[in-house]
């Protein structure tokens, strides 16, 4: 006897379970107690989340305007947000901004969503990093984007590529839509753009008239060295769309980020929101929890513990790892790029590690394209110090037995 035909929310269902069922697998196991390290997620420490101030920051902000903060939002975002925001942004990243440049989002993710909505129509050319961050390869594929990679390597990202992309995409008749960029601490490589490869980004992008989007969710988790201008500052044009986020430097689940762009495009960004205002409440214990000086306290503290799993990841790697292995020293972020020997399958290794606790991310999940398959993303940023030494005690077991 035939099978009934699929309806179409079986078949919603089918593709769903196809796509999430690794992700479920490992949260089930997860909250079963059955992982030894969750080496995959970029995830802040859940041991740092800011209870206590965050309860205070919410009194204290229900207290003083809790008829607004329950109410509607303001299409571009809450002025007290907004406005710390102006001065933190002018303090630390050295970006001079307005409210008139400024829109507040749900997160960087929705700010990048926003902006690939408005510029590309099926078809258009997107100039991405590669590898970059998992949600851009997905967001970008769904909106149709002929993406054009570009390497990186420890300076950041490959200019000498870049430029020849944009000249190959001139004698094609074709000008890319933007040119996606996490200059800091880029996940998943953890490498951070050089000042003088920023300058000739912004050069080239200015030649060939493309806009910049720069996604720089990682900017105040630095631990080594001195921060480097941002591409927006660097951008007398002002075509760039600088993102950022609260979500590394306060709480993932706060859901806030913003862009910083010209008023047109922060305008025209505005009219493809049609939330009624990015979550007015969290806005509201945000600009409290930022004003009272906890947003700073929490970032030295951040800075700090991250630092101490940066360093354990890398001494683990040291003593675990087998000969031919290589991986990259961030000066930040959350994250480390692991490439193989050679013979040794990303996929199988983890596969293999998540049988035993430990679960990874294929570096294949972070390109356009067909590669990535001899590497893996690693996350210090969720688990324990014990943890990172089991969890990379047994990868490197793992890698070595993928070899043999």
């Amino acid at each position: 006897m035939s099978q009934p035909a699929l309806t179409w929310l079986d078949e919603l269902r089918t593709d769903y379970s196809r796509r999430s069922g690794s992700v479920d697998s490992r949260v089930s196991r997860r909250s079963a107690g059955q992982t030894v390290a969750y080496l995959a997620g970029g995830m802040p420490d859940p041991r740092d989340l800011p209870r206590d101030s965050v309860i205070e920051a919410t009194a204290t902000a229900l207290e003083r305007e809790g008829e607004w903060a329950l109410q509607y939002g303001a299409p571009l975002g809450e002025p007290n947000l907004t406005e710390v925001l102006i001065e933190k942004l002018a303090r630390d990243q050295g970006i001079s901004a307005g409210p008139e440049n400024l829109l507040i989002t749900a997160g960087a993710a929705q700010a990048v969503a926003l902006a690939t909505r408005l510029l590309v129509d099926p078809g258009d050319v997107v100039i991405s990093e590669a590898p970059t961050w998992a949600g851009a390869v997905r967001r970008f594929s769904v909106y149709g984007a002929d993406v054009r990679e570009v390497g990186v390597d420890a300076g950041g990202t490959d200019v000498d590529q870049l430029e020849a992309t944009l000249k190959d995409l001139e004698a094609e008749g074709k000008r890319a839509k933007f040119i996606y960029i996490l200059p800091n601490f880029q996940n998943p490589m953890g490498v951070t753009t050089t000042l003088e490869r920023r300058r000739r980004i912004v050069e080239l992008a200015a030649q060939h008239g493309v806009p910049i989007i720069e996604d720089d969710a990682y900017f105040d988790l630095r631990f080594d060295g001195e921060h480097v201008p941002s591409l927006y500052s660097l951008d007398d044009s002002r075509t760039t769309l600088y993102m950022g986020t609260f979500s590394k430097i306060m709480a993932a689940g706060i859901r806030l980020g913003w862009v910083v762009a010209s008023p047109d495009v922060v305008t025209r960004l505005a009219g493809l929101k049609l939330d009624g205002g990015t979550n007015p409440f969290a806005s509201h214990v945000a600009a409290e929890w930022t004003r009272n000086g906890s947003l700073h306290r929490h970032i030295q503290m951040l800075i700090e513990n991250y630092r101490v799993k940066r360093d354990r990841m890398l001494a683990a790697l040291e003593a675990h790892m087998p000969e031919g292995t290589r991986w990259t020293r961030p000066e930040g972020g959350f994250f480390i790029w692991l490439t193989l020997p050679e013979g040794a399958d990303a996929g199988d290794v983890a596969r293999r590690a998540s049988q035993r606790g430990v679960e990874v991310i294929r570096g294949a999940d972070f390109y356009f394209s067909d590669r990535g398959h001899d590497e893996l993303r690693l996350s210090y940023s969720y688990p324990t110090l014990d943890e990172i030494d089991a969890g990379i005690e047994i990868l490197g077991e793992e890698i070595r037995a993928a070899l043999r």
